[in-house]
């Protein structure tokens, strides 16, 4: 392990300064907002715990950060808190600020084994069906939302960011204008059932399609203060609703209707291009995951046949 001889100490209105020109280097408005919090969570363990600035941080501190986190914690949240810290360490250690170089941070901040769910957590059609019927007898809104997650393969972050004006015409097409993670935007094309049902849901909301003032309005309003979008942390409440609703003991989140998405897509044989144009993915090996997914499941076909031999 290789250290520094030495490093300027960081006062807290440093610490400050150094987290805030860290956040501006990350490109995700949502990737800021995490790693604002795991990281403050940090500094505050080191002052409160160790009575240490970030300047003073050694292997040993990190090492002690680390069985906190982990025994505090899942190991995907432990692993996305060590993640943070990584990085941010890092970018300090570049600067001059912290002594412990990124080869010791690999060590002394290493992630828990998180084990991958082989299924990715997907949903049955069946089961999504059952979803979708239990928030259509409930929730006109509700019931929209989980369609337009499964029409399209959106993120949390991009429900919550939809507009009424986000879907626009364009001949006989229609596509969803979407802001994805790095603030990129993309055009999601919506299936024509999917938009008869977008129409219907606006208009029973007592809003308008080609109304200028609607169309700046949320697609999915929170119950909570006027014209308000809904909380990632609400759509979570919301597919946790409708899965317990549907009978499926499974965990399933908001991301595993987006890992359905992916999934059927590749096993309907679509181009790997496509399924990444389609879910917003700047590396294809994201994509990949599906299509491994997909030759997978293909692979035990015969489960699928239940005639007797």
């Amino acid at each position: 392990m290789t250290l520094r001889q030495s490093s300027p100490p960081a006062r807290p209105g440093d610490e400050e300064r150094l987290l805030s020109l860290y956040l501006r280097t990350l490109s995700s408005p949502q990737t800021q907002k995490t790693y604002n919090t795991e990281i403050r969570a940090f500094l505050s363990y080191l002052r409160e715990r160790l009575g240490k600035n970030l300047g003073e941080v050694t292997a040993e501190d990190i090492s002690l950060y680390r069985e906190h986190v982990t025994g505090a914690y899942a190991p995907a949240t432990a692993a996305k808190k060590l993640t943070a810290l990584r990085r941010f360490l890092t970018f300090t250690y570049m600067g001059g600020i912290t002594r412990v170089n990124p080869e010791a941070l690999k060590f002394f901040a290493k992630s828990p084994r998180v084990r991958q769910d082989p299924s990715y957590n997907i949903l049955t059609e069946e089961e999504l069906s059952r979803m979708l019927s239990a928030a259509r007898a409930d929730n006109p809104r509700d019931h929209a939302l989980l369609a337009v997650m499964a029409g399209c393969g959106l993120r949390e972050a991009e429900v919550v960011g939809l507009r009424v004006g986000d879907f626009r015409e364009h001949g006989d097409a229609v596509l969803l204008r979407v802001r994805g993670k790095g603030d990129k935007v993309r055009n999601v094309p919506v299936s024509p059932e999917l938009w008869r049902l977008v129409q219907r849901y606006v208009l029973s909301s007592g809003r308008s399609l080609s109304s200028q003032t609607d169309a700046r309005k949320p697609l999915f309003p929170s119950r909570v203060g006027k014209d308000r979008p809904l909380t990632t942390r609400s759509i979570q409440n919301i597919v946790k609703k409708y899965v317990r609703a549907a009978g499926i003991n499974k965990p399933i989140s908001p991301h595993s209707i987006r890992h359905t998405v992916g999934t059927n897509m590749a096993m309907n044989q679509a181009p790997l291009l496509v399924i990444q144009q389609f879910l917003g993915h700047s590396d294809p090996k994201t994509t990949m995951r599906y299509i491994r997914r997909a030759e997978e499941l293909a692979s035990r076909a015969y489960e699928y046949n239940t005639l007797p031999l």
